[in-house]
């Protein structure tokens, strides 16, 4: 890493604990809903795009990985300016006759946090995508309910702004 990205990483930590120090920024604490005391892998994310980029950011461990598969109209600069590291985020666009399942499955493979906005998985490889999740520690978040496994995400203390 760069000495310019270094300095850059630490600027950005100075100015987030600075904000929180006075209230102007909280971070938004994801609490993932638990079934039967295990953590539920599969999170039904919202459609606000803020929303969802603070769930994926709050998600993913420090040096971790986000996917995006299927998930449209980002807003990447916005994305970057609070706190997503893109040089750590892959993005898939599958295309027609594309394997769904098994481009999702290699995402699961290589990223912390999954987000996928797709239509075309069968609930077989939603149950197999959510059990690969499970045993590999990782978060999957959902834009499409998937009945029976999807579980909605609440959001403990919105972000507060002092004027």
């Amino acid at each position: 890493m760069s000495d310019a990205r270094v300095r850059l990483l630490r600027a950005r930590e100075a100015l987030s604990r600075a904000e929180d120090s006075v209230g102007l920024r909280g971070r938004v604490a994801v609490e993932a809903p638990r079934v039967s005391g295990v953590l539920a892998p599969v999170l039904l994310g919202p459609q606000d795009r803020g929303r969802l980029i603070r769930i994926l950011i709050d998600a993913c461990p420090p040096e971790g990985w986000i996917g995006l598969c299927g998930v449209r109209h980002i807003g990447w600069e916005w994305a970057e300016r609070q706190g997503m590291d893109l040089e750590r985020v892959l993005v898939l666009s599958p295309g027609e006759g594309t394997n769904v399942g098994q481009l999702c499955a290699l995402l699961l493979d290589a990223c912390d946090v999954v987000c996928l906005d797709v239509a075309e998985l069968t609930r077989s490889e939603c149950r197999t995508l959510a059990a690969r999740a499970r045993s590999l520690g990782r978060t999957l978040v959902t834009l499409r309910a998937w009945p029976g496994l999807s579980r909605a995400t609440s959001v403990a203390g919105e972000r507060r702004a002092v004027v």
